[in-house]
Formats: C-alpha cells, sequence, structure tokens
C-alpha cells in the first residue's frame, strides 16, 4: 500500500474516531455538569478528549512519508514523539485534576457518594453520587 493510501486511510480513521470520541465527550460532560439526581462519574471520561490528539500523530507520520519519504518520516517524527509524550503528560495530570476537583464540588453541593458500582460499570471504573442518600442503587427507577 502506498504511503498516499495510508496517509487517507488514516486521515479518515482519525475523522471518524474524532468526532466519534467528541461528540461522546459532549453527551458525558453535558449529563455530569447538568447536575441531576444522581450522576455517575468516571475519571475516564476525560478519555474521551484525548482521542483526537493521540490519533493525529500516525497522521503526521503518514503524511511526512508521502510527502518526503519512509525513512525521512521516521527522522522527522523524533521531534512530534517529544510532543507526544508531553502532551499525554499534560492530559494524565489534567484528568487527575477533573477528577479530585469535580468529586469534591460533587460533596460541597451535597452529593453523596454510594457504596457498590453503579450498573452497566465494572468494578472500580465509576462511582454513583446522588444528592438523597436513601436512593442509592435506584438509578433509572
Amino acid at each position: 500500500m502506498s504511503p498516499k493510501h495510508r496517509f487517507f486511510g488514516n486521515l479518515i480513521i482519525w475523522c471518524v474516531s474524532s468526532i466519534g470520541s467528541l461528540w461522546f465527550a459532549i453527551d458525558a460532560y453535558s449529563e455530569l455538569f447538568g447536575f441531576g439526581s444522581d450522576i455517575v462519574f468516571s475519571p475516564t471520561v476525560s478519555a474521551l478528549l484525548m482521542i483526537p490528539i493521540i490519533l493525529i500523530f500516525p497522521c503526521i507520520y503518514w503524511y511526512l512519508a508521502m510527502r518526503y519519504g519512509e525513512e525521512q518520516a521516521v527522522i522527522k517524527c523524533k521531534k512530534t514523539s517529544r510532543v507526544f509524550i508531553g502532551l499525554v503528560g499534560v492530559f494524565i495530570v489534567s484528568s487527575v485534576i477533573f477528577s479530585f476537583a469535580y468529586t469534591s464540588t460533587l460533596e460541597s453541593k451535597g452529593y453523596v457518594k454510594c457504596t457498590g458500582r453503579p450498573d452497566g460499570w465494572m468494578p472500580g471504573m465509576a462511582t454513583e453520587y446522588v444528592l438523597p442518600p436513601s436512593v442509592c442503587g435506584q438509578r433509572g427507577n
């Protein structure tokens, strides 16, 4: 497969994945910041915003391979790998900060953390917060 075909295929995958992840991120954040009577919070929600940034780097490589050849693309991508590692670090740190800030905001608004796991989630992946503590585990009823 030629570098041109790889680049355009990668660009299509990037567009579809980016639009999908941003769509889900907008939906998830609107639910989180809607502050309803029950909220299921997962720290992995912020990973949805990372997907377009992370997937742009293969596009950069295939663009450079198409333009300059694969050997030059590897040489030129060494600079972008530092940027990639830095961006992943920034996203991880900002995700941790967002998790602590959001959960403290929920607790200051009077939400109570339910024990156990919310329906449909793997253990340890999400936490349910509710306003009246008596409704823990009754989400969607």
